[in-house]
C-alpha cells in the first residue's frame, strides 16, 4: 500500500491525492460547484473534512461519518466529467446531512436515493440530461448493491483511515 500521497486545501477541506492532476481536477469541480450553485459550494464546506483520492482503481467509494471523509479510486476521478465528479461530490456531501438528521442508519437504498435525487438536480442546472439519464440508469440499476461487492475497496479504505488517524501517512503539499 503507497503511503505517501499530495495534500492540498480548498478553503477548509484537505484534499489528498496520490497524483497532481487530480487534485487539479477535484479543483476544478469545486469550481464548477461555485460557479453553478453557491448554496451546495457553502454545503460542501459544512459536511466534508477530507476528499482522500486512493492510488486504487475500482468504481467504489465511501463517505466515513463522523470523520467527514470521503473516500474514491481514483479511476472513478480519472474516467468521468467535470459534471459528473462536480455532482458527486455534492451526492457525497449530502450524506453528511442525513447523517446529522439521523438517517445515516438506513439502507443503502433509503441513502442512495435522496442523494442521487441532489445530484440529479445539480447536473440539471448543469443542462447535462446526459448525465441526469446516467444517473437515473444507475439509480434503477441500484448501484450501490454492485459497489458493495467490492470488498477489497472498502477494506483499503478503513486501512487507509486508520493509517491517516495514527498519522502514518506521508502527506506533501502542493498548490
Amino acid at each position: 500500500m503507497r503511503k505517501n500521497f499530495l495534500s492540498t486545501k480548498i478553503k477548509s477541506i484537505v484534499i489528498i491525492t496520490p497524483e497532481k492532476s487530480l487534485s487539479k481536477k477535484i479543483k476544478d469541480s469545486f469550481l464548477l460547484v461555485k460557479n453553478t450553485d453557491t448554496k451546495e459550494y457553502n454545503n460542501i464546506f459544512n459536511n466534508l473534512n477530507i476528499i482522500f483520492v486512493t492510488n486504487k482503481n475500482g468504481y467504489a467509494n465511501e463517505f466515513f461519518m463522523p470523520e467527514k471523509i470521503w473516500f474514491i479510486n481514483k479511476s472513478l476521478v480519472k474516467n468521468n466529467n467535470l459534471n459528473w465528479l462536480a455532482s458527486l461530490i455534492i451526492h457525497e456531501s449530502f450524506h453528511a446531512t442525513q447523517f446529522k438528521n439521523g438517517k445515516y442508519i438506513l439502507s443503502l437504498d433509503k441513502l442512495e436515493k435522496p442523494a442521487t435525487k441532489i445530484q440529479q438536480k445539480f447536473l440539471y442546472k448543469l443542462k447535462d440530461y446526459s448525465a441526469v439519464k446516467d444517473v437515473k440508469t444507475t439509480l434503477k440499476k441500484e448501484y450501490w448493491k454492485e459497489m458493495n461487492e467490492d470488498k477489497k475497496s472498502f477494506i483499503y479504505f478503513r486501512n487507509l483511515l486508520n493509517l491517516l488517524e495514527n498519522k502514518k501517512i506521508e502527506l506533501k503539499e502542493i498548490k
